[in-house]
């Protein structure tokens, strides 16, 4: 795992060793840089943290044998071993026993058709010499960032600078960007409280979308997918069958992950996915499991999981660290967390502070992430097929009598939200349970500043309904297409990259498998949310490795006690953020609407992510906007 910046058209020692810096983190182990000038200036920064082959062998950027190609590369490629036979097969030699070297003599070997081969999580870049061509590319389900900039010539139409990196502090850094705000990207973080590809926070960045890789050669830039989401088609398996493959592919999964030259731990929430996770680490290893879980003091008694996951603990034996998190905890670093957010994002706390303790024990951590969005697990799940099957039998009523029934529902809030699931699409309902802000309150917000500035934006349903496959009509699959593609990957992964990463803590995610997600989104859904239970399947293929409590128990979403260190420990902070003084200095916001949330927030007639988001936004802005971050 590792920290990666480059620019093409430059060959700058200096902004390399400002990017550098400003990864640390990423790899406090080892930091590399290779300048060039021929045939075009080059410059390729890696911060590494070792995992795999910790002697100087694994040193990056890295390079093959007649130094045409050169890789930066942050991630794990957990089937290296065998695809290393295959090259040594082909003829390749290889001076170490890294997945990094692997990647390059895969892309030697195959070009870009080397992503098909490469199983686990990835970003990286590969520079051609002889063809003075730029290669990068990031895993299928976006677990890597990768953030990229470029420069058109006016004249000529074609880009005179390109760069790169795995976090927008090394960019800001470096002296490749300028910190001003991208407002497009404002727009849909209201919508989501994260901020989706290839959207940034800041102005000339974006991300590189999940699955796809880009090309940057002769001022040009092309990018192109090479792994989706396939489509929901039957599968031709009995019940047994299927519950029995899952678990093949769990297992598969799972002892891919714990490749390691360093020790590997886990988190363990309580929730039957990390539970998963310990059970079969603990089964595959046979060794004694270090496995960590974050709890709260008095304020978050009702949502504190560790007796649970002590339970689990004892059940399994592991070493097991409770990290005790209170409001002060936050307070006092709060500057730190919104720095290592890299992108403002209402989620990520949890992640943060567990990590933080977590690092002090190991440097690689699996987590159970993914199984609520691959397997029906959240109860949005059950209100989507009940809206579904409601639906139905409402469009069987005349269309002058849905008419009527739309008009009145216009007139009320909770009528109107009636009439969405009952008359509205699969985006629509979805705005009812990710959306935050909608087009009409965030437009209510904006000041005429603003409005200028976003000029004609792109609605933030218009951009979910890009992850809508028109072939799947079934409730539970349409749920999991979105959910996967955005609050997994936009919110969650990457969350956990950045705020583990903050601590030198690489996590790994092996519920989403690329293998095992293709195959899971094929499980007939009613498999899945069977007789109102959620993550049917999912809890049959491993009924022999869980405690029947953890089998039986009800889903309970992960909570934070955020509202109570708000109207706490946090009240100062928040007092500051909302005051007039702070809310019209910056401009995007009418000080009025702002302060009629922050008030309703204080009352308790609105929950708290409304605010939380907004004092992130505002906090992110005066780290990373108004002040340099490098």
């Amino acid at each position: 795992m590792c920290g990666i910046w480059g620019a093409v058209n430059t060959a700058d020692e200096q902004a390399a060793e400002k990017a550098a810096a400003a990864m640390a983190h990423r790899g406090p182990d080892d930091h590399g840089i290779y300048v060039a000038h021929e045939p075009l200036p080059i410059s390729l920064v890696n911060t590494r943290l070792s995992i795999i082959d910790l002697s100087r062998a694994g040193h990056q950027p890295m390079h093959n044998e007649d130094e045409r190609f050169w890789i930066v590369y942050n991630g794990e490629v957990y089937n290296y071993g065998p695809l290393r036979q295959i090259l040594l097969e082909q003829g390749h030699r290889f001076a170490s026993n890294t997945d990094t070297e692997v990647i390059l003599h895969a892309y030697e070997e195959w070009g870009e058709k080397c992503l098909d081969h490469l199983r686990g999580m990835f970003a990286f870049a590969i520079w051609d010499r002889a063809e003075a061509k730029l290669f990068a590319a990031r895993d299928r389900l976006g677990i890597k960032p990768f953030y990229y900039t470029y420069r058109l010539n006016p004249a000529s139409r074609r880009a005179s600078h390109f760069a790169f990196a795995s976090e927008l502090k090394a960019l800001l850094a470096s002296g490749m960007v300028e910190p001003r705000l991208n407002y497009p990207a404002l727009h849909h973080y209201l919508s989501f409280y994260a901020v989706p590809a290839p959207y940034t926070m800041l102005e000339g960045v974006e991300a590189l979308p999940a699955g796809h890789y880009l090309i940057f050669q002769d001022g040009e830039l092309s990018i192109e997918r090479y792994w989706g989401l396939p489509a929901v088609k039957p599968l031709d398996m009995s019940e047994t069958e299927i519950i029995t493959q899952l678990r093949n592919l769990l297992e598969e999964s799972i002892r891919l992950r714990m490749i390691a030259d360093v020790p590997v731990g886990a988190f363990l929430s309580g929730g039957i996915d990390s539970s998963a996770v310990v059970a079969l680490m603990t089964r595959i290893s046979g060794e004694r499991l270090r496995t960590f879980s974050i709890g709260f003091g008095a304020e978050g008694r009702d949502i504190d999981e560790r007796s649970d996951a002590r339970v689990l603990a004892e059940y399994y034996g592991t070493d097991h660290t409770e990290v005790i998190v209170s409001g002060r905890d936050v307070r006092d670093r709060l500057d730190q967390i919104i720095r290592a957010m890299d992108q403002p994002t209402g989620d990520g706390l949890n992640t943060y502070l567990v990590s933080q303790a977590t690092a002090k024990h190991v440097k690689v951590a699996l987590s159970g992430l993914g199984g609520d969005e691959l397997f029906a697990g959240y109860p949005q799940f059950r209100m989507f097929r009940q809206a579904h099957r409601l639906g139905r039998l409402w469009h069987m009523f005349p269309e002058s009598v849905r008419r009527m029934a739309g008009r009145a529902a216009s007139l009320t809030g909770p009528s109107r939200r009636v009439f969405t699931w009952l008359e509205g699409d699969v985006v629509a309902r979805y705005e009812r349970v990710r959306v935050l802000f909608d087009e009409e309150r965030k437009l209510a917000l904006y000041t005429p500043r603003t409005v200028a500035a976003l000029a004609a934006p792109e609605p933030s349903p218009r951009y979910l309904a890009r992850y809508v496959h028109p072939a799947e009509q079934d409730a539970v699959a349409q749920l999991t297409r979105l959910e996967l593609l955005n609050y997994m990957t936009h919110t969650l992964l990457r969350d956990t990259d950045a705020m583990s990463m903050a601590h030198s803590l690489e996590v790994r995610v092996p519920l989403i498998d690329h293998r095992l997600v293709e195959f899971a989104v094929h499980i007939p859904p009613h498999l899945k949310l069977r007789g109102g239970q959620t993550k049917w399947v999912f809890a049959r293929a491993l009924q022999d490795v869980l405690p029947a409590e953890i089998l039986t128990r009800p889903k309970r979403g992960f909570e934070m006690p955020v509202a109570a260190w708000m109207r706490n420990e946090l009240r100062d902070v928040l007092d500051d953020v909302f005051s007039r003084q702070s809310v019209e200095r910056r401009g995007l916001f009418n000080y009025e609407a702002v302060r009629a949330i922050y008030r309703d927030f204080l009352e308790g007639s609105t929950p708290y992510m409304y605010t939380w988001a907004l004092a992130v936004l505002e906090l992110w802005l005066r780290e990373f906007i108004d002040r340099d971050v490098g």
